[in-house]
């Protein structure tokens, strides 16, 4: 806290070469030197330096705003001061009291406000001058004007004035009367990034990557961001500019490791940024390739020559390839094959032993997952066991304590016997041991990812089981939402002010809610909250490529979205120009005799015309574009001459959007 103070002998304002004492009262227990320093319109001079003296005198020659400071430092101090203390003194002469109020429409304020002020006076026409000091220094906003008001934006923090000078219209003094007034600008509430997260799933080659921004901000502030992606060579791209948008989304063509900087500040702040965060992250080709089950469709010990099929189920990867390979007395590759399945014939018995190995079309290696089986092949084994179906009554989607009915049909043996066993992370939650019923039942009570094994052999049988089939089941507390279609006015050409109506056909209807983001020209215009709503309708105002983004949840989703769709519309300003044709007011073409030439066409909006004329072979444009339809032309010579209209619409940047040519004959 500053506990030196300063004062004059005399009160402001005072004339010019008026004997001013400018005195210091230090209430510290200290030893101080003093520096007395004078500033006016921006210029500071010292009228004493560092001195013991506690008051010095001061004649002003000049009017003017002035600002008397004071520095004091100890006195083996090594700082450049340790006090400072400021006070304004006025040195002119005032005439008469014009200025009664000046009326502030706020005292108070925060950076970007708009400070409102209007001068009351005591008599009109009057001359205002504006005058804001901001750092110990006065910056003249506006200078003489008949305007009793002024509207300023707040561009720095801290405590603020204003001062109002005024004079008479026929004065010759710098003013007649001022008056100063106080406020205060209020600095904002840091911004600081809370949360940078991808909210994509899988972050892999060509798909839609969609990162998100929290911030903790006053909440009526008007946020910008700014998104930068750096590659690993170094290399930067903004992603979005400065925009209200906390979400961004681009398409990666390129696997590797990439930054995304995300730079935030406030729509008023003067710095470049207030707060900026990194988020290191890679982009994949595709994702990870695991096995998730080896299986043959019947059990071991079959007869020679007997069918086998092996099956692979996968996930990860994009367009995937599977070698089987067989090895012992009779050794068999498939090599590499899109299908998922391979049948293999047995030609000798023996113990086999069965590879299966998976792979992306682009990877170079020989592998990413492999798994092994074995197998026996044995000339004493009985008719095999084969499952030809399991049926379940659930498609792709189960939701808790729903029933799950299923059935299976399978062939050979003599008195087959089924048994059912559920498990959830491996662990075996549920299990029917054989019995003649080739159907069973389950309830689940909770989400998460289920395995269901089927298995049946011959009641005389000894294994374990004849054959087996193995299926997952994906079961959630909610259908996630899936937008079917979407359908809008199939038109090839939209029009400024047309009605617009995108109509989504939705899966479970009533628990799905809907988002509708209207992009126009690349820029948000409009997004709306979750609705239940599933037609959204605009009518565009101007020409442009229109895109909705249209996203999907259900109601008791805790994701940010379920599904996503997209809409591009190109809307138009008018219809095309088209049927652009040339009449002549003459049927007769003669020498020296002028002939008027009027375009017509169809469609378009303010169209323009530009003229040409082809003489002697040779086309000279003889009129630019212009809403002038019509052309005089004086023939000189008998020739055969030509006539060239090129139309368009006036807003539209092509060289022209339709064309007609006229030839005639002078005689």
């Amino acid at each position: 806290m500053n506990e030196l103070a300063i004062s004059c002998n005399l009160e402001s304002p005072q004339e010019q070469k008026s004997k001013i004492i400018i005195n210091i009262y230090n209430d510290l227990k200290e030893k101080l030197v003093y520096k007395y320093m004078i500033g006016c319109n921006g210029t500071w001079s010292v009228l004493k330096d560092f001195t013991k003296n506690e008051s010095v005198e001061w004649i002003p020659k000049n009017e003017g705003k002035y600002i008397l400071m004071v520095q004091a430092k100890k006195l083996n101090g090594s700082k450049s001061f340790d006090y400072v203390s400021r006070m304004d003194y006025v040195i002119g002469k005032v005439e008469e009291k014009l200025i009664t109020a000046v009326h502030m429409d706020k005292k108070k304020l925060k950076l970007g406000d708009k400070l409102n002020i209007t001068v009351n006076t005591s008599k009109m026409p009057l001359m205002f001058r504006y005058w804001i000091k901001i750092k110990d220094e006065w910056e003249m906003i506006k200078d003489y004007c008949a305007e009793n008001t002024l509207s300023w934006t707040v561009k720095s923090d801290g405590k603020c004035q204003i001062l109002v000078e005024c004079k008479n219209v026929d004065s010759k003094n710098k003013y007649d009367d001022f008056k100063i007034e106080e406020f205060q600008v209020l600095p904002l509430k840091e911004i600081r990034i809370t949360d940078f997260k991808c909210l994509t799933g899988k972050i892999l080659e060509d798909s839609e990557l969609t990162f998100q921004v929290d911030a903790q901000y006053d909440i009526d502030r008007t946020i910008l961001y700014k998104f930068f992606k750096i590659s690993s060579n170094g290399q930067v791209q903004c992603v979005q500019n400065y925009s209200t948008k906390r979400t961004v989304s681009y398409v990666e063509h390129k696997s590797g490791e990439y930054k995304l900087l995300c730079m935030v500040k406030d729509m008023y702040s003067q710095n470049k940024f207030d707060d900026r965060a990194m988020l290191n992250f890679e982009v994949k080709k595709y994702s990870k390739i695991y096995i998730k089950s080896f299986i043959t469709d019947i059990n071991y010990p079959q007869l020679c020559g007997t069918k086998v099929t092996l099956k692979a189920e996968t996930i990860g990867g994009r367009e995937l390839l599977y070698r089987y390979i067989i090895y012992g007395k009779s050794s068999d590759d498939s090599g590499y094959t899109h299908s998922n399945s391979y049948v293999w014939e047995s030609k000798a018995p023996g113990d086999y032993k069965i590879t299966l190995m998976v792979k992306d079309k682009s990877f170079q290696g020989s592998y990413e997952a492999m798994e092994h089986l074995n197998y026996v092949i044995d000339e004493r084994s009985d008719e095999p066991v084969k499952i030809e179906k399991v049926l379940m009554d659930k498609n792709d989607h189960v939701l808790i304590n729903e029933n799950i009915n299923v059935e299976v049909e399978a062939s050979g043996g003599v008195d087959l016997r089924y048994s059912f066993i559920i498990r959830e992370k491996a662990a075996e939650l549920y299990k029917i041991n054989y019995c003649k019923n080739n159907h069973m039942k389950f309830i689940p009570k909770k989400e998460g990812n289920y395995e269901l094994e089927v298995r049946v052999k011959d009641k005389y049988s000894k294994r374990e089981y004849d054959c087996h089939s193995i299926i997952n089941i994906t079961v959630l507390s909610y259908i996630p939402a899936a937008i079917d279609y979407v359908l809008y006015p199939a038109r090839e050409y939209y029009l400024v002010g047309d009605k617009i109506s995108i109509n989504c056909i939705v899966q479970n209807t009533r628990n799905v809610v809907m988002k509708y983001v209207l992009n126009i020209n690349n820029h948000q215009v409009e997004e709306t909250d979750f609705v239940s709503e599933k037609t959204y309708v605009f009518i565009p105002k101007y020409s442009g490529r229109y895109k909705v983004d249209i996203f999907a949840k259900n109601v008791k989703g805790t994701r940010e979205f379920d599904c996503k769709k997209e809409v591009t519309i190109k809307v138009n300003e008018a219809l095309p120009v088209t049927n652009t044709r040339i009449t002549c007011d003459s049927a007769d073409f003669i020498c020296n005799k002028p002939v008027i030439f009027t375009a017509h066409s169809e469609g378009g909006k303010d169209v323009l015309y530009e003229f040409y004329i082809m003489e002697k072979g040779d086309w000279n444009l003889v009129q630019n574009y212009s809403k002038k339809n019509y052309y005089t032309f004086i023939p000189f010579e008998k020739d055969e001459y030509k006539v060239l209209v090129l139309s368009k619409s006036q807003y539209n940047k092509v060289f022209y959007e339709d064309y007609t040519i006229f030839s005639f004959k002078v005689n």
